[in-house]
């Protein structure tokens, strides 16, 4: 009996093994890639077969006689070449699949031609609209262009070269307002520059590097009015070149609105539009009888030193070094000014200050708590004193920070 069964299941195996083999073949990719390969092979082989074996299988024309297998053979050719050619070669015309003289070619972003095109064109996006209407030379987007978003909206308009921004031009919001215009390399604003706000006002006007404010430029408010001239770096007004200025020389660069604090021997004199206040020394003689400024405080969480920007107490010391002093210190009356101005810090209170105006914008500080502190970390590096103000002894952040000459 055993045998029985074992000879039953083993042809039973076979059998089914057989049937496994032949349903794996027909699920093999490549068994039909072979299959269909030998199929175009003898289509090919029997459709160019023009071996003559009788005259009805030829055309004649005039004297010549022609295969009909070859015919066909050479109009599908044909046909296949020119399909080709219309789908993946040919740019399309404004007018349709024909090009006429005035028209500008419509290339796909990925077609072959555009590799060699050159002069005027449009391209088309992956998803179909018209991206790009201008110049392009071997292939790359060069020379006189305009570059369009999905929705047809100009994004910029200007001098392009392999395939960025490169050169001078403008440069729009989505709201189709003007952003930028000047100076580009790389798709970066580089050079001579005018920046705009959302709104549509000019905001900066100078000069650019890698795509931010660097070098001589003009901060304009939204009223249009220049509010200050000198020196950027990093998209930052350079606050260290206000150290030394004398308050005639601030003037000239600062033109904002401003309020001038005088407490005894303290002046201050705050520079809202620019986030600033600076300190003089009223018992200050120079030979110009002029005062020199020796302290300025910015209202800013973050600080441009350098090619760094820093913005936590562990990367202050690891720029600058270990501090030269740390801990709580009573504020001057510069320090009140400027923690009364900031705004967004609910942890941070007033300092109490009573005052009277003497005249428009100068104020006669009466009175301010001597006994407000704060916590600071103090730096030394090239001649100056950085001091970072925090909110607490285990803050790693800080709110506003002084420049001093040391």
């Amino acid at each position: 009996m055993n045998q029985f069964f074992k000879s039953f299941f083993g042809n039973l195996r076979s059998r089914l093994s057989r049937y496994w083999n032949q349903l794996r073949l027909l699920l093999s990719p490549t068994w039909w890639r072979l299959q269909g390969f030998s199929k175009l092979r003898s289509f090919f082989t029997s459709l160019f077969n023009v071996k003559p074996r009788d005259k009805k299988d030829y055309y004649t024309i005039w004297r010549w006689m022609v295969s009909k297998r070859l015919a066909f053979a050479l109009t599908v050719g044909i046909g296949v070449c020119a399909l080709f050619y219309i789908l993946v070669l040919s740019p399309i015309s404004p007018q349709g699949l024909s090009t006429g003289s005035d028209a500008v070619p419509i290339y796909k972003y990925n077609s072959i031609p555009l590799r060699f095109a050159k002069g005027d064109v449009r391209i088309q996006a992956r998803k179909g609209y018209i991206a790009y209407v201008g110049s392009v030379e071997k292939g790359m987007v060069k020379g006189q262009g305009k570059l369009y978003s999905e929705g047809g909206d100009l994004i910029y308009e200007g001098e392009f070269d392999q395939n960025m921004f490169n050169g001078v031009g403008r440069l729009y919001y989505p709201t189709n307002e003007l952003k930028y215009e000047g100076e580009f390399a790389d798709n970066l604003y580089q050079g001579q520059g005018r920046q705009y706000r959302a709104a549509g006002s000019l905001e900066y006007r100078g000069e650019f590097l890698q795509g931010m404010r660097n070098g001589q430029g003009q901060l304009i408010n939204a009223s249009g009015v220049q509010i200050f001239s000198g020196t950027f770096q990093m998209d930052n007004i350079l606050y260290t070149q206000l150290i030394g200025k004398s308050t005639a020389e601030i003037a000239q660069m600062y033109t904002g609105s401003q309020n001038v604090y005088f407490h005894f021997s303290e002046y201050c004199v705050e520079m809202r539009e620019i986030g600033a206040v600076y300190s003089v020394d009223s018992d200050q003689n120079t030979l110009e009888a002029e005062w020199i400024v020796k302290n300025v405080i910015v209202l800013a969480d973050e600080i441009t030193v350098g090619s760094e920007k820093l913005n936590e107490i562990n990367q202050l010391s690891a720029f600058f070094g270990a501090p030269d002093y740390f801990g709580e210190a009573w504020v001057n009356l510069t320090e009140a000014v400027a923690v009364n101005l900031l705004e967004g810090y609910p942890e941070l209170s007033k300092v109490e200050m009573r005052r009277t105006s003497t005249f428009d914008n100068v104020f006669d500080v009466n009175y301010y708590d001597w006994d407000y502190s704060l916590y600071i970390f103090a730096y030394k590096m090239d001649g100056l004193m950085y001091t970072f103000y925090c909110t607490a002894a285990n803050s790693q952040s800080f709110f506003m920070y002084s420049i001093t000459t040391d």
